[in-house]
């Protein structure tokens, strides 16, 4: 439903209810004709929070003018890139350049931290597609040369798909209602930007406010050009005084190759270049030491890098010392307060043995005064070491200890 509110100075100058279905009916089909894609995601994760804490528990903070809102300093951040595609509906994700796509739950590939989806569809269609939507007119903006005719709409809980987790299990969730504005080019009637506001969340979920900006772009997949996100910032306040910001970058968007397969085990796929048939059973219980032979920066590397190791001891008679071993960066945060430390979280999934990748399940043994284990990281098979912030590479002089455990012998 369009109730207008248009200044008398600007009649005439743009149908703002043409536009708007011109712009629904080009947002839906859009969709409906996305081949199967997927994307690059690069994410930026921060926490600020108040320093001294606040003792207080409550949304009140919020309530003040922006200029007696309290200060909040950089406390944490993560970095990671990921691969995305939709299937069903649903966003399914893996890490960058993974063979394949593993799951629909972000915590369980990059662990804890806040996180969203919807970006690629979900959004779009309960807003433009439902006809369930309410809008308003607000009038035109310019924008580097464009004129863009603005839009408030509202979308009602009994139409919504935008679902927010209250505990810790992936179904304790709660339907929340949202309203927000997009922008739409007057001239192609292509739509440049949207927010997704939800002032007043439930009280369970102890958050006081969430906003969403996402900015789109024609992108070219395959021979044609499709309007998908190019940059989304999340932005969430909660009871704590704490405002956490997501901002995810989406590029190289790409049409499946025909080799793209989805997945939902954890378990590496074999290479190609298979030479021994007979299967591999590591031996359980082993200690080994692997000297890293990629190089991680400080400054550029992100969770989802691949890594490769080397064995420094052998695995049993069947896998020898200095055996090549593969795995992950899956973990690349900064914490900055109370303590300024990186931690880096590594797995390695596989080792070369005669000319074939064997899967390769291990447990984090390193102890030690620089180099420890972090026990807030819960995701099975991941070693946390910690380093000063000032420390910028990590190359072969890095050296972690690990210990076999049970894992699926490769067939």
């Amino acid at each position: 439903m369009l109730s207008v509110m248009l200044p008398l100075a600007l009649c005439g100058e743009v149908d703002q209810v043409a536009l708007v279905n011109q712009a629904r009916a080009k947002i839906v089909a859009n969709i409906k004709k996305l081949p199967k894609y997927t994307c690059r995601q690069t994410v930026h994760r921060s926490r600020f929070e108040k320093i001294p804490a606040v003792g207080s528990h409550s949304c009140s903070y919020l309530d003040d003018s922006a200029k007696n809102l309290p200060r909040l300093s950089l406390a944490w951040a993560d970095r990671f890139k990921l691969d995305v595609t939709v299937s069903a509906g649903a966003e399914i994700f893996s890490w960058a350049g993974a063979e394949s796509f593993q799951s629909e739950h972000l915590e369980k590939i990059v662990g804890s931290g806040m996180a969203g989806t919807g970006d690629f569809g979900a959004f779009l269609m309960s807003i433009f597609g439902s006809g369930a939507s309410e809008y308003d007119y607000l009038g035109l903006e310019q924008d580097k040369g464009r004129t863009l005719a603005v839009y408030r709409y509202y979308v009602p809980m009994s139409a919504s798909r935008y679902e927010f987790n209250v505990g810790p299990r992936p179904d304790d969730t709660v339907a929340l209602a949202y309203e927000g504005r997009f922008w739409i080019d007057s001239q192609n009637a292509e739509l440049s930007r949207m927010t997704i506001e939800v002032p007043h969340p439930p009280q369970e979920s102890e958050t006081c406010r969430i906003e969403t900006t996402i900015d789109y772009r024609q992108a070219r997949i395959g021979d044609s050009d499709f309007l998908l996100p190019q940059l989304t910032v999340l932005k969430l306040w909660d009871v704590e005084v704490h405002r956490y910001e997501n901002q995810i970058e989406y590029a190289s968007c790409r049409e499946f190759r025909s080799e793209t397969v989805f997945r939902t085990d954890p378990e590496p796929s074999l290479g190609a270049s298979e030479v021994s048939k007979a299967p591999v059973a590591i031996p359980l219980g082993i200690r080994i030491k692997i000297a890293l032979r990629s190089k991680i920066d400080f400054a550029s590397s992100f969770a989802g890098d691949t890594i490769e190791g080397q064995l420094l001891n052998a695995i049993g008679v069947l896998v020898p010392n200095g055996a090549l071993v593969h795995g992950r960066i899956v973990r690349f945060q900064r914490e900055y307060l109370p303590s300024n430390y990186v931690a880096i979280g590594l797995k390695f999934d596989s080792v070369e043995v005669n000319g074939r990748e064997v899967p390769l399940t291990l447990m984090a043994a390193t102890r030690g005064a620089s180099i420890k284990p972090d026990r807030v990281e819960k995701r099975q098979g991941i070693g946390m070491f910690t380093f000063p912030a000032d420390r910028l590479v990590l190359d072969q002089k890095f050296i972690s200890e690990w210990k076999t455990t049970a894992g699926k012998p490769a067939k």
